[in-house]
């Protein structure tokens, strides 16, 4: 194999080990909280996705179209 190969092949080995590392750490928190699903969430607590949503709808409230207001 030439050194390009081997690169790409241990480049690939480590993306693997990555996602399942995440997607392990995901499983093992799920577990930890008792496996709530989104619509099983207590009142107040909210997905990821949700928290993002509403922090983005936050920044852009405070600055016209994504921008610094102007002085």
């Amino acid at each position: 194999q030439s050194d390009w190969e081997r690169s790409r092949a241990q480049r690939e080995r480590e993306e693997r080990l990555l996602v399942t590392a995440w997607y392990n750490m995901g499983l093992a928190l799920q577990q930890q909280e008792g496996g709530t699903a989104p619509r099983g969430l207590p009142s107040g607590a909210q997905s990821f996705l949700a928290q993002q949503r509403l922090a983005t709808v936050a920044r852009r409230a405070r600055t016209p179209h994504g921008r610094a207001p102007f002085s």
